[in-house]
This record gives structure tokens, sequence and C-alpha cells, in this order.
């Protein structure tokens, strides 16, 4: 939320850095060499990359997404997110996929050829040293080939995992400001943290083994030729014995997708649990409940440790599988050769040893983890797009106005024109910066008997100020809540013309200064942020606390009153630059003469050229405002 005094940070070497600079990653050798004399701090990190930018990425990612939701929508069938990430990212995975593949079989190969022709050098005491020489040179240069094309590989296919994860991240968190109550009411916090910090978190652990899967099976198909060259038919009962237990892998690997599914689950409910207890500590600690919900939180722990339990179980299972698979394999391949009347060289040991260690990595090791993992992913991406597909309050159809009006919705974009617009019947309708709610009945949930709003018609014309009145439990937040979109319509249309500010009735304060959680990300202006100060009635407090508007507040920071929370909650909301300020009960925490100083200075002075929709209990500031909206029982 810093916005001001930002150094600027270093521009990142590796947007410039050359061809051998990439290969060796010597791009990275300042900041190595500056921690090497002292400690860094956090601008002395590079700035990222333009196209690791998570806005560019999460922009990106979420236009195609919502092309797969228009396009599902004409073909009646259920958004695959799957698809919009192969959609994005998916021809660079199959791009390094066939490299690594074909480079990987080259270099594999030509190790275990050269390999044996050095034995065969041995076996045969040349006198020719030279060839020696010239073999071992050959398989050090090809040796510290694959070490720079897997190094190399390894930095890019981690970095594509974690775009990927950043885009994805960026698109959930959209999510979520989007989401309609009663859709948060189904996800729990724990359940969209553990989206956030474990699920997309499988791109970067599974990409890398993506492109075995394709290596796998070809490079075992290669091998098994060479080895065919190598002792004829035995090289088929070998290869058979390997692949005997591919099945056995395969199976074990589903079932790690179904204990990680149960796994998310469990770990849902046990950051739900946690979060409730944190939310209620004050009234466990007054009825002594401690007991009770530690052994709570205990069994929640201990369901899940038995699902992790049972995936470690398979994984320690599938890891043996490489220490006798392809030991096995190669006795059954020289046991069969041997059988058949053949004799046995240590050349040819060594050379049908390297056939199998290429297998070894290519088919036992890798693919089967690649199979196991890339389960576990998929589970991961379904639950992300199950999460995705929850009900948004800007796309349910009754929160849009009509058709007639839908050019006039605009929440948080300058993109108004001074255009009067006319309905059907020629009323006017907003021009300029205004709201107007036509025939609203809305409420929370479609299950709750009762409207929150009925019937309510209201036009908010520009720059006047309407007080909202009314007994509690009128509706009168409920209203603003409405014209934020974040209360559901049942019937009607709100629309909204302007860039909109909210105060919030509960004021809200986030752990930093005062000055920043007034700027709230904005651009410091001074003049601006002075001026706010002032009209909301804060430099005597400023001048009480220990250090101004740099003090810390929020849950680690001083303890404030309710006025002084509530005068930095409106004096964030003032400093936005708006159209339109919905202003939800500034005045009930603050005493008489703050309360006139608010009214007089803030309200009525300083937002005079602006829309400004107030709710109040304090009836004696009416005869000051414009309109006048008295509410009860939701009408």
């Amino acid at each position: 939320m810093d916005a001001t005094n930002k150094e600027e940070k270093l521009p990142n070497p590796r947007s410039e850095a050359n061809i051998f600079e990439i290969i060796t990653f010597s791009w990275i050798f300042g900041i190595v060499k500056k921690g090497l004399k002292q400690d860094l701090n956090l601008i002395d990190l590079y700035n990222i990359l333009n196209e690791d930018s998570s806005e560019l990425l999460g922009n990106k990612l979420e236009k195609i997404w919502n092309n797969e939701l228009i396009n599902s929508e004409k073909k009646n069938q259920k958004p695959n997110f799957l698809n919009t990430l192969f959609k994005m990212f998916g021809s660079t995975v199959i791009f390094l996929a066939i490299t690594i593949t074909i480079v990987e079989i080259i270099l594999s190969l030509s190790i275990a050829t050269i390999v044996g022709k050095i034995v065969v050098h041995f076996e045969t005491n040349s006198s020719n040293n030279s060839t020696g020489i010239y073999l071992l040179i050959a398989l050090v240069i090809i040796l510290l080939m694959r070490l720079i094309v897997f190094s190399g590989y390894d930095m890019i296919i981690t970095h594509l995992g974690m775009k990927m994860r950043i885009a994805t991240c960026n698109l959930i968190y959209k999510k979520v400001l989007r989401l309609k109550v009663n859709s948060l009411n189904q996800n729990s916090t724990g359940q969209i943290l553990n989206l956030i910090s474990n699920d997309v978190n499988r791109f970067d652990t599974t990409l890398a083994f993506i492109p075995f899967m394709l290596m796998g099976p070809i490079e075992t198909v290669v091998v098994t030729y060479f080895l065919w060259q190598e002792v004829g038919v035995s090289s088929i009962l070998g290869v058979a014995t390997l692949i005997m237990f591919i099945p056995l892998q395969l199976w074990l690997g589903s079932k790690t997708s179904e204990i990680r599914l149960k796994t998310n689950k469990r770990t849902d409910e046990r950051v739900h649990v946690i979060n409730e207890i944190i939310s209620g500590l004050q009234v466990i600690k007054m009825y002594t409940w401690e007991p009770f919900f530690v052994n709570l939180t205990k069994d929640s722990r201990e369901k899940e440790i038995n699902e992790i339990k049972k995936t470690s179980c398979i994984k320690g299972m599938l890891s043996s599988f490489s220490l006798f698979n392809t030991k096995l394999a190669l006795s059954v391949t020289l046991f069969a050769y041997i059988l058949i009347g053949n004799y046995i060289i240590p050349s040819k040991v060594f050379v049908i040893t390297s056939y199998y260690d290429i297998l070894q990595r290519a088919f036992v090791l890798t693919f089967p983890q690649a199979i196991g993992l890339s389960s576990e992913l998929l589970v991961s991406i379904k639950r992300i797009e199950d999460f995705l597909l929850n009900e948004e309050k800007y796309r349910h159809l009754n929160n849009f106005i009509n058709a007639t009006y839908a050019k006039n919705i605009i929440i948080d974009e300058r993109k108004a024109s001074n255009k009067i617009i006319n309905d059907e019947s020629g009323t006017e309708q907003l021009n300029n910066f205004g709201v107007e709610i036509l025939n609203v009945t809305a409420k929370w949930a479609v299950s709750q008997p009762n409207n929150t709003l009925e019937n309510i018609n209201l036009f908010v014309k520009p720059n006047r100020l309407i007080a909202i009145i009314g007994p509690v439990g009128a509706g009168k937040s409920s209203l603003v809540q409405a014209i934020l979109q974040e209360l559901p319509l049942m019937k009607g249309s709100i629309s909204v013309r302007g860039v909109v500010s909210y105060a919030s009735q509960e004021p809200w304060l986030f752990t930093s200064s005062v000055k920043q959680n007034i700027l709230f990300g904005s651009p410091m202006d001074k003049a601006r942020y002075d001026k706010v100060i002032e009209v909301c009635a804060l430099n005597p407090d400023l001048e009480q606390f220990p250090y101004g508007d740099r003090t810390i507040v929020g849950e680690k920071g001083i303890s404030l009153s309710g006025g002084q929370k509530s005068r930095i909650n409106l004096a964030r909301a003032i400093y936005k630059q708006a159209d339109i300020y919905l202003l939800d009960d500034p005045l009930s925490a603050v005493d008489t003469r703050v309360g006139k100083h608010l009214f007089e200075k803030c309200i009525t002075d300083y937002l005079k050229e602006k829309t400004c929709i107030l709710i109040t209990h304090q009836i004696q500031y009416l005869i000051n405002v414009d309109h006048i909206v008295i509410m009860d029982n939701a009408k």
C-alpha cells in the first residue's frame, strides 16, 4: 500500500543479457558480489521482468478464461480451466517437451556409445592412446553439454511454472473480489487460502516433469532398438520386465490423486477451524472452552496427517521401483543372452548397463512421477476451476440494468459521457455522474423469507447531497450495498455512472501508518492529503500521536478510539478521486463538535461538487441537504 517515497529498484540485467550470460547465469553476479560485501535490502533486488508482471499475466489469462466462459455457454457445456491454461501456455510446454526429448535422446545415446567404445579401447589393449584421449574428451564435452542443456531447461520450465502460478493467483484474487455473498459463505477463507498457497504451487513442482510423459515412451522405444542391436531378442525380455511394473505404478499414481483430493479437503477443514477459533478466541477464553477446541484442532490435524501418510506410503512404493526395476531387467537381459548361448564381454555389459540407466531416468524414475504429479495437478486445477465458476455479483443477470441502460454502467472507469439518455417513456436518465434505482427488490439469499429492499425507486442527480434516514434495520446500509452491487437484486435495476468511493459503517484499518491507511495505494498528492486531514478533523489527533501520520495503527499498532478510526476511515474514502461518495453513517462515532466540523467542512463544503449519498441519524443536519430519503421496513 505504500505509494510514497518509493525508491527505484535497479533494472533487471536479465532483460539485456546476451546468450553467454543467460547460459552461465553470469547476469546475476552483480547482486552476488554486492551480497558478499554487505547485507542486501529489499531495494537491492532487481525489478521484475516486464513479461513476469502479475497484471500482464493475470489480464491475459482472464481474457482467455472469459472467452472460455462465453464459448462454453454457447456450446452448453461446462468451462474448462485446463483448456484456458493450455491456450496460454500449451504451445510453449509442447515445444519444450519436444526439444528436451530430442536433445536427451541424442546426448544419452551418445554417452552410452562413447562409454562402450572407451571400455572396448581398454579391453583390446590398443596401443593407440590418442583414440582413448579423444573419446574421453568427447565424453567430457557431451556431459558438459548435457549439464548446460538441463540447467537451462530447468530454468526455463521453472520460469514458465512461475508464470502460470502468478497468472492463476491473479485470477483467483480478482474472483474473490467479485464473489457474491452466498458464494463467499460456500467457500471458506481456509479453502481460498489453500487454493492460493498450496494448489497453485503444483505448477512449480509438476511442470518440470510433464515433458517426461512424452520423453519416457519415445526414449524407451529408441533404447529398445539399440539394445536389440546389442543383444537381440534378450532385450525384449528385459524391457518387458521393466514395462511389467508400469501399470502398477500408474494405478498407484491415480490413487495418489484421489488421496490428494481428500487431503485438500482435510486441509480446508483444518484451516477453517483454526480461523474460526482465532476469530472467537475471546469467547473461548471467557467460557474456558480451550480443552474442547484443542481436541477439535488435534482431531482435524490428525485426519489431515492420515491422508498425508497414505500419500507418503504410495510415494515410497513408487520410489522403491527405481531401486530394483532396472537391476531386475538388466539381470533378465544378461541371463537370457547367456542362455541363448552368447558370451558376455565387459564392453557389452557396460553398454547394456548404460542403456538401462537411460531407461531408469526416463521411464522408471521420471515417468511414473510425472504421472503422479500430473494427477495431483489436475486435481488442483479442478479445484481452482470449481472456485472460478462460483457465482459473481457482476455476472448475475439482475445486477445489470436492461440493455437500454447497459451503456450507463461504469463503476471504476472514467468513461462517462455528458450526454443525457432517455428511455422509451421519455424520462430523463443519468446526466454526468449519478445513480438511478428503478423498482429494486433485493435480498442476501434466495432462501431468505423477507426482502432486504422492496420496490425502491431513487434518482440521484449529479452534484447533490442526499441524506438517507430511518430507524435501525430499515435498510439504509443495504441500499448502499445494492448500489455497490454487493447485495443481489431479485428484480429491478441499478445504474451507476462514475467512479464510486465508499466509507463503511464499521471502520476498517490495516496494520500500517495512518498515512498509508488514508492513501490506500493512491498516489501521494500533498495538497489534497493536507486538505483531507483538515476537513476530517485529524490534525489534533496527529499531533497527539507519537510519530504523527507515520504512527502505526491496526492490529499491531496503537489503540485508537472509535471516533479516530471512523475519521481515518472517512479520510480514506474522501481522499480517493471519485465522482460519487457513499458515506455510511460517518457521524455516529464522533461527538457533536467534531460531527458538525465533518458535516460542514467535509461533506457540504469539500464534496459540494460531487454526488454524495449520506446515511445518518443526525437529523439536525438535514436542513442543509438537497434531498431526504426516508426508509422504513425495507421500503
